[in-house]
């Protein structure tokens, strides 16, 4: 909010840039910090090989998206970068989404594929509904914006041709099919990791197991997740980054296969968004999809 206030005053403004700026620098630090200790303790033999990469792909990760937020701060770097992304120079929204971004994708790369405890209504809940709201206020409603405005900036329309509608449905097929490929392709390039991810996610979601918690899930994650990616994001980096971010915050996939099936698939669902100048086919898709494989995998149980 205070970026969107930025916009148009220049004290929140420089309060935005220097909070960004923070944010980044902070990053930059603490990833040469964990980079270079964990050098110096892998030369003196206190850290193992294994646990050596793993600091490592925290750190250098961390590092590198630190540097790139701080430079992004300079004006030419980011006149460079409006070339090729429609990307305002100097905006501050624009810039603080570009270092969160930056952030969310360096935690990707340092993630573990690790079992945590099973999700509930509630998580869900509370992790999605700040995102959704996140969404409207990234766009500036109330501040640059009306509501109305909010709804047709974050492509909350009904599609152009009514064909769209046929479209999405076909979609989830064409999307289970998809995945289906690339989970075929892990079992035998990888199958040990693909059954770690495979028996984190049974583990995730193990509380959503009969029709009603799935169709929630699928619904919920259908509406959040596409007014965020296609419907706030897109419209600025395009398909190819809001489908890496998208990609990145599922971080229980860690960098594997299953992150691949979530960047395909967002490289679809952006393709749907603009064609269809909407997002609402999107989530017809999207949550079809999510659906249709929940009620396949309590079939095979």
């Amino acid at each position: 909010m205070l970026a969107n206030f930025g916009e148009r005053n220049m004290t929140a403004r420089m309060i935005t840039l220097i909070v960004g700026g923070g944010m980044s620098a902070i990053a930059l630090l603490a990833g040469l910090l964990v980079a270079v200790n964990n050098v110096a303790q892998y030369a003196v033999g206190a850290v193992r090989p294994e646990q050596f990469r793993t600091n490592e792909l925290l750190g250098i990760p961390l590092t590198i998206a630190g540097a790139l937020g701080l430079l992004y701060l300079w004006p030419p770097v980011q006149r460079a970068v409006a070339r090729a992304i429609p990307l305002r120079p100097g905006s501050p929204v624009i810039y603080l989404t570009v270092v969160l971004g930056l952030l969310l994708v360096a935690q990707q790369v340092g993630a573990q594929v690790q079992p945590g405890p099973p999700l509930t209504i509630g998580d869900l809940l509370a992790q999605d509904i700040p995102l959704l709201i996140l969404c409207f206020v990234g766009v500036g409603v109330f501040v640059r914006r009306s509501p109305r405005r909010a709804f047709e900036r974050l492509g909350l329309l009904a599609p152009r041709q009514r064909r769209w509608w046929l479209v999405a449905v076909l979609g989830i097929g064409v999307f289970i099919a998809v995945a289906f490929a690339i989970e075929a392709v892990a079992n035998v390039v990888s199958p040990s990791q693909q059954k770690q991810v495979t028996d984190v996610t049974t583990v995730l979601f193990s509380h959503f197991n009969n029709p009603a918690a799935i169709i929630f899930l699928g619904v919920l994650a259908a509406v959040v997740e596409e007014t965020l990616f296609r419907g706030a994001l897109l419209p600025r980096f395009g398909i190819v980054i809001s489908s890496v971010l998208f990609a990145a915050l599922h971080t229980q996939y860690a960098l594997s296969f299953a992150t691949l099936e979530v960047f395909v698939l967002g490289l679809g669902l952006g393709w749907l968004r603009v064609r269809a100048g909407s997002i609402v086919p999107g989530m017809v898709t999207h949550a079809g999809y999510d659906i249709a494989v929940g009620f396949l995998s309590l079939i095979a149980k």
